[in-house]
């Protein structure tokens, strides 16, 4: 279920790309600043509703232009869905199959869409926030209601928060509170249990050693929620905030039982963050058919020969269509007779 036709303008460096895209591996190379980069990232656009490199959408517009748009086509359960996202007045135009799209998850949830880009390391490295994020977007695609479950997580949390920054008594809250807290706490742990699952095998291609992860839920293991609320009570309302919660969860990740945070290389910690995006293509993959669009970009220039090599060697079987990009074919090279593209100063033009 590929990712079929691609039309981008003004996005960027590139004024107007269209693209045919195999249903398995594209390769687009060129030199650094050509837009390889772009291409990948309006891609991303599609699937996610914003870029993996920056949060100010007006920043994407082509320098002289006044907006933009990216355009695409998915095949899904035999039928084509048409994507489409633009920008030119305030706000993003979102647009499924020709009228406006329920919002993000309306085409996040037709093109599931993973990037494994420079600052991946950030998955690891950075705080609980990042990981969560990765969690529920994994748990979104693979449990059905689990938006609409973290929506009312959410609203009630920040209900009970405003109570306890006025002054007021959380306890009206708490009911509503726990019953959401743990619907979102149950299918996180789930999630967690299958992606401990996909990880096997992976951890040894890519790393040589074994990785762990552990969901821990934001509140002490040993305890309930109703009784780490009562614990947290008084803290709670003298700082008015929720301090126990799905909300302070985290996952825990470890190699050959170390910690990865602070005792392994950033080029371990990107390796252990691609081994964890692999393994949730193969979750989705398992729960809904179809592991989405991979966008990798620059690996060669982001690893080392023998990380590099233990990277292509997962992508091999992978459930996913994959989109690669590289500075030359010497250093990527193609495999087999996928399509190759070559960019140059925001022109795309496929190699015959």
């Amino acid at each position: 279920m590929p990712l079929c036709q691609v039309r981008i303008e003004s996005f960027r460096c590139l004024r107007r790309v269209e693209l045919g895209l195999d249903d398995k591996r594209n390769y687009f190379f060129g030199r650094n600043g050509a837009g390889k980069t772009s291409v990948l990232e309006a891609i991303y656009l599609l699937g996610r509703g914003r870029s993996f490199r920056t949060r100010q959408n007006r920043r994407l517009i082509r320098r002289g232009d006044s907006g933009f748009s990216v355009y695409g086509e998915y095949k899904k359960d035999d039928r084509i869905k048409r994507l489409g996202v633009a920008l030119g007045g305030g706000s993003l135009d979102l647009r499924l199959d020709g009228e406006p799209a329920g919002g993000v998850a309306s085409l996040t949830q037709v093109l599931p869409v993973h990037v494994i880009e420079p600052n991946i390391h950030s998955l690891i490295e950075a705080g609980p926030r990042e990981r969560r994020r990765f969690l529920d977007w994994g748990v979104f695609h693979v449990e059905p209601g689990y938006l609409s479950c973290w929506r009312r997580y959410r609203r009630i949390l920040g209900q009970r928060n405003a109570a306890l920054k006025r002054g007021h008594d959380s306890l009206a809250w708490d009911n509503g509170f726990i019953d959401a807290a743990i619907a979102v706490d149950h299918a996180r742990s789930n999630y967690t249990r299958a992606l401990q699952d996909a990880l096997t095998g992976l951890d040894e291609k890519l790393l040589g050693a074994s990785v762990k992860i552990e969901y821990r839920s934001g509140w002490a293991r040993e305890t309930s929620l109703y009784d780490a609320l009562v614990a947290s009570h008084n803290k709670d309302r003298t700082i008015g905030l929720t301090h126990v919660g799905p909300h302070r969860a985290d996952l825990v990740v470890t190699m050959n039982a170390r910690g990865v945070r602070e005792e392994v290389s950033r080029g371990q910690q990107k390796l252990i963050a691609a081994t964890l995006i692999l393994a949730q293509i193969r979750v989705f993959a398992d729960a809904r058919g179809d592991g989405g669009v991979l966008l990798c970009d620059d690996p060669a220039a982001e690893l080392d020969q023998v990380g590099l090599a233990g990277l292509l060697s997962a992508l091999e079987g992978l459930p996913a269509q994959l989109i690669l990009t590289g500075l030359s074919e010497t250093r990527l090279p193609p495999a087999r007779d996928f399509p190759v593209f070559h960019v140059d100063r925001g022109n795309v033009v496929p190699v015959v």
